[in-house]
């Protein structure tokens, strides 16, 4: 999912240069969050291994982005630490929170849509 992520950024222009870097961590996040301790296709029907898995996704991505802002542009955050504080802080808390929102939205929407006979998908 990292990959694709990744490859789906180079091909649209982007204004930011840390979207495409913190777009394949998340990814990659994500995927590796689902594979620990099972199969993939088992747990990507899990709510709760989605849920984790976006949560941790948004925490990888809200430090690798703010890291590559704060190291190349110190200026778009703040000079000072209680500005990058503030900003590190607020940035991740919203990006895990809404990265778990919209991953139990996303959820919500396909489980009703979905037949309810779902079936972990398994490499042959």
């Amino acid at each position: 999912m990292g990959i694709v992520c990744g490859l789906v950024f180079l091909a649209v222009p982007a204004p930011a240069p840390y979207l495409f870097p913190s777009t394949v961590i998340s990814g990659v996040i994500f995927d590796i969050a689902l594979i620990i301790g099972t199969k993939y296709g088992e747990s990507s029907v899990s709510q709760q291994r989605l849920l984790a898995g976006a949560g941790l996704s948004g925490l990888g991505e809200s430090f690798l982005a703010l890291a590559i802002l704060t190291y190349f542009t110190p200026s778009t955050l703040g000079r000072t630490f209680d500005a990058l504080a503030i900003a590190w802080s607020a940035d991740i808390v919203l990006n895990v929170l809404l990265s778990i929102v919209g991953a139990f939205i996303a959820y919500k929407y396909l489980n009703n849509r979905l037949p309810r006979q779902r079936t972990p998908i398994t490499s042959q």
